[in-house]
């Protein structure tokens, strides 16, 4: 009876082994003599084997994903990655060029430690849009993706805001995926059959997708509530059109309904699966557009009068857009007097004292180099 449940335990163990080694890289499985025969391992070698190749597999590097938040200066974007952390205790503070967050989701229970996404956050709307390149770089542009975040309380700032950073953005992306194909020569391959998974195969004529995934979020959308019906439906009309266009998903944002974009960002970053829900583009509701869901016909024309589609000299779908938006709001391109903005290096909340002590060290040498030099050219 004993030496029966011996065999039975040398058994369960032989096949958890067989378990750990195809599971941890494939090993080629080694001959063991649990039994503790002269010739082979004794028990406690094999267990130790066992956990030092799980360790070994947790210490190996995975491949992670990362998102650019980008968009409209004061438009929501901390707010909706505290949102996402389920950081709420947190008050949202201006993002000072580009922040940094990431994110952990547990993996499923076959696999091994967590998953880990990282969220970098473009500040200051478009007067920082070089930093873009701090985020989006060769070694991560294969698993990167873009959130471009438009304040939908704000059109008269929205296409400009849109057009300058979506701009560099591809800019960028084209100039990394460049640069990472020299050593990954399949990378634009495999990019282009990302792009085709997401929008598919019948209007890649009509469009200019975005070489990586691009989420186009209208925050502030309970302010937008108040708009007047025509203006919503221009607006709407709008975004859905740029979905379409650049292969987006398109959804709006408010503070009190955030399963949207947790799921969205949950798919970008751990590649979960997209809601399945159809098209919300009621301009009386949320707005809610998968990518690849829409099409040219059903989006429609742009809303102009005959009398100006007549006037007008455009001779594309984008353009004629473009044109129509910013006639009906036309845009404010902000320009900022340096001597006005903020002096973050005197701002409590980064105070430090030695930084701070040889700064002003630093200000005072520079009034006296100056003060120095006025006097010698009087």
């Amino acid at each position: 009876m004993s030496r029966r449940i011996q065999d039975d335990d040398d058994d369960d163990v032989l096949t958890n082994k067989r378990h750990d080694e195809n599971f941890y890289g494939g090993r080629k499985k080694q001959e063991t003599d649990l039994g503790g025969g002269s010739s082979g391992k004794s028990l406690w070698d094999a267990a130790r084997e066992i956990v030092a190749s799980r360790e070994q597999a947790e210490t190996l590097p995975t491949e992670s994903n990362t998102i650019l938040f980008a968009g409209s200066r004061s438009g929501g974007k901390s707010t909706m990655i505290l949102r996402y952390l389920e950081r709420t205790s947190e008050s949202a503070k201006p993002t000072i060029a580009l922040d940094y967050n990431y994110a952990r989701k547990p993996k499923t229970a076959d696999t091994v430690g967590k998953d880990i996404g990282h969220l970098w956050e473009l500040g200051d709307g478009t007067f920082l849009a070089k930093l873009i390149d701090v985020a989006l770089t060769p070694e991560t542009i294969a698993t990167a993706s873009v959130v471009l975040v438009l304040d939908l309380s704000r059109p008269q700032e929205l296409w400009h805001t849109y057009e300058t950073l979506y701009e560099a953005i591809v800019k960028r992306v084209k100039y990394c995926i460049s640069e990472a194909s020299k050593q990954n020569p399949n990378l634009k391959d495999k990019l282009k059959e990302s792009i085709v998974k997401r929008i598919g195969d019948a209007n890649r004529d009509l469009v200019e997708p975005l070489r990586i995934p691009l989420v186009i979020v209208g925050s502030k959308y309970d302010e937008f509530q108040s708009f007047q019906p025509n203006d919503k439906k221009t607006i709407y009309k709008t975004l859905r059109f740029l979905a379409f266009y650049h292969g987006a998903t398109l959804l709006s944002y408010s503070e009190k309904d955030t399963v949207y974009l947790k799921s969205v960002l949950n798919h970008l970053l751990f590649d979960t699966k997209l809601p399945e829900k159809k098209p919300q583009i009621d301009h009386l509701g949320p707005l809610y557009v998968k990518s690849g869901s829409e099409t040219e016909e059903q989006i429609g024309a742009p809303p102009i009068k005959d009398l100006d589609l007549d006037a007008m000299n455009e001779n594309s779908p984008f353009a004629m857009w473009r044109a129509t938006f910013c006639k009906q709001f036309p845009q404010e391109v902000e320009k900022r007097d340096p001597s006005l903005l903020q002096d973050y290096g005197r701002d409590p909340q980064y105070a430090d004292a030695s930084i701070d002590a040889m700064r002003e060290q630093k200000l005072a040498e520079l009034q006296r180099y100056l003060t120095m030099k006025t006097r010698s050219h009087s």
